[in-house]
């Protein structure tokens, strides 16, 4: 590309810069983060709304907010982004927190099991979903050893000359902020069934529980050496800012870091941890507990508080749940029935809650069903801290428009139900 062409696309990111730089110092983002930290210290004053996981690709092409102007493929991928968060900001402003800076995420080699992955795809229209078919590479005990141990390496090279090309870019608007490995999360069982097939990975726990219980214990050995060599090597973050926990909100809260913690080596134990089970939904919890949550357990009490779950229901896991160290937030999942959880629940925590993005699918906005499912939740969930996160959603009919209302009831919602 000419030097005009680099000089119009820094140009361009640079306005676009500008522009969530302005966003990002109203006060209304302090606000925001006063009001998350309350919530994660289960003093909330009201329910939090945070919608992600947006099907762009169904209306990026055609709204003129979202169209790309860049040249370059090293600044496409950066004006997106920009561009994601200038609509999201205008168009479905919840309480998605939009910080003064760009976050460079340090580049991490020889954290994955080694495992190749074999899978036919395909693709759902304009949406980021996919549907997968995965064919077996891990089929007996013996091929448990295929799982690595890893060998955990800073690629302090790539990370800085990302960090550089932002600096040179809108590092004066939005100075470039490198943070630590983001590798928090163990749901062994969402990577299990891509190595084993999943009919076959739920028919072992019956017919071949030795050979699960051979493979849970080598995931877990390999992930607790990642996490052992991350820390050692000074590469955690403390994730409780801005992005996500588990998958849920923002994790701003006082009770992290620990006492005494070093900003310069942070470990587990400054950290949120996350866990879940997702395909084991409809086993028993004496089950869930063999098979997952007894290896998940190791990983997540190395962390100062914990999140749990992500689509599945867990209204009847509640007591085994209540074994988690430090739980401080629990998926509430579409399939969730919220009256039991709520009466069932071991002790205070953050439901969050999963509301069921189907709403946005029909030929026309259901917004009256979005509306009771929200209100029902929120009466259902008595005095439970609550967030709101609208995720998973696969289609929006090409019409952004609906994420709009629902983000203005959901927000009103949320108010309404203000202690």
């Amino acid at each position: 590309m000419n030097e005009s062409g680099v000089s119009r696309d820094r140009d361009i990111l640079r306005r676009l810069a500008a522009e969530v730089r302005e966003i990002a110092e109203r006060p209304e983002q302090k606000r925001k983060i006063e009001l998350w930290t309350k919530l994660n210290d289960l003093r909330p004053e009201r329910p939090m709304v945070w919608i992600t996981e947006i099907p762009w690709g169904e209306f990026e092409n055609v709204e003129p907010e979202l169209r790309l102007m860049c040249e370059s493929p090293e600044a496409r991928p950066m004006e997106r982004r920009l561009r994601h968060i200038l609509y999201t900001a205008r168009h479905f402003p919840c309480d998605e927190v939009v910080e003064p800076c760009w976050r460079v995420h340090a580049v991490v080699r020889g954290a994955d099991y080694g495992v190749h992955v074999q899978e036919q795809t395909i693709s759902q229209g304009g949406s980021y979903v996919r549907s997968h078919h995965y064919e077996p590479v891990i089929r007996t005990i013996e091929d448990v050893e295929k799982v690595r141990m890893p060998r955990i390496e800073y690629d302090r090279a790539a990370t800085e000359q990302t960090a550089a090309r932002v600096e040179e870019w809108i590092g004066d608007i939005l100075p470039a902020r490198i943070t630590g490995a983001r590798l928090y999360g163990f749901h062994p069982w969402d990577t299990l069934v891509q190595w084993t097939g999943v009919t076959e990975a739920l028919e072992a726990l019956y017919e071949a529980p030795e050979f699960l219980h051979a493979l849970l214990r080598r995931m877990t050995d390999s992930i607790l050496s990642r996490l052992d060599q991350i820390e050692a090597l000074g590469l955690l973050d403390t994730a409780m800012e801005a992005p996500r926990v588990g998958s849920g909100g923002a994790g701003y809260t006082t009770d992290l870091p620990a006492p005494g913690a070093n900003p310069k080596a942070w470990h587990a134990r400054d950290a949120w941890g996350f866990s879940t089970a997702q395909i084991l939904a409809d086993v028993s919890p004496e089950m869930h507990w063999e098979f997952s949550l007894q290896y998940e357990i190791e990983y997540l009490e190395r962390f100062g508080l914990n999140y749990y779950g992500c689509c599945e229901p867990l209204h009847n896991k509640m007591a085994l749940l209540g074994r988690i160290p430090r739980l401080r937030k629990i998926s509430i999942s579409p399939w969730c029935d919220v009256a039991q959880a709520r009466a069932d629940a071991p002790h205070r925590m953050v439901f969050s809650h999963k509301p069921s993005p189907a709403v946005f699918a029909s030929d026309t906005y259901e917004s009256a069903a979005a509306e009771a499912e929200l209100r029902r939740r929120l009466k259902e969930s008595g005095d439970m801290p609550c967030e709101i996160i609208m995720k998973d959603i696969s289609t929006v009919r090409g019409d952004p428009w609906r994420l709009t209302m629902w983000c203005r009831m959901a927000i009103a919602l949320a108010q309404e139900a203000a202690t």
